[in-house]
């Protein structure tokens, strides 16, 4: 199954006599946000199904997605509200989603990144969920099971996508400096093996998250 976490976009803050969940994008959000729905467009992912949170943020950051996906009209799950907990999410959209192979969820933080976290195994320490996002992660089930294979995420300012996981750049710093220890430890093949210049294996897969408590 293709997960598309997505977290709504700027909103507006909140005053005295404003409920939380009635808080509405504001402009700069809707413009954002349009930008990395509209470069999700472009990939002409199909979209079986879209759940979004039920706060008024998320709603109209789904039906942002919605329109740009072509997609029909986007459901409520309960669960996404922020103040349930990320156990709750991954349980009832198992349930909800059974049979859908690419499913949108559309939420908060921090719960989305608890979310990601623990399908990921990534710590949610690590995880760097911006506002807007879109993050791509594989799963053979949403309950549990193998980790996610962590696909891509697309930037909200840019619309362009990214290898891997949204990571705080002490994370992301960290595992690029792993990465270039163990390349360094690998041996080079000698002549007498057929050594020489090597070519880079193409895989030809594709390019490879402000938190609060209902943000």
């Amino acid at each position: 199954m293709e997960i598309y976490l997505v977290r709504h976009g700027i909103a507006e803050d909140g005053g005295e006599g404003t409920r939380d969940g009635s808080r509405a994008l504001t402009d700069k959000g809707r413009r954002r946000f349009r930008k990395a729905a509209r470069a999700f467009g472009r990939l002409g992912r199909k979209l079986d199904l879209i759940l979004t949170s039920p706060l008024v943020r998320a709603v109209q950051t789904a039906e942002i997605l919605a329109g740009e996906t072509r997609y029909g009209t986007v459901a409520v799950l309960e669960e996404l509200d922020p103040k349930f907990d990320a156990e709750a999410v991954r349980e009832a959209v198992a349930k909800r989603a059974e049979k859908n192979k690419t499913v949108a969820l559309v939420g908060h933080e921090p719960q989305l990144s608890l979310v990601l976290a623990g399908l990921s195994g990534v710590p949610q320490a690590d995880l760097d969920f911006k506002k807007g996002a879109i993050v791509r992660i594989d799963v053979e089930s949403v309950a549990g099971g193998k980790p996610a294979d962590a696909r891509w995420w697309l930037k909200p300012r840019s619309g362009n996508r990214v290898r891997g996981l949204p990571l705080q750049k002490q994370a992301e710093k960290a595992r690029a400096e792993a990465k270039a220890s163990g390349r360094s430890k690998e041996k080079r093949p000698s002549k007498k093996a057929g050594g020489g210049k090597q070519t880079p294996v193409q895989d030809g897969t594709e390019a490879r998250a402000e938190a609060g408590p209902s943000a």
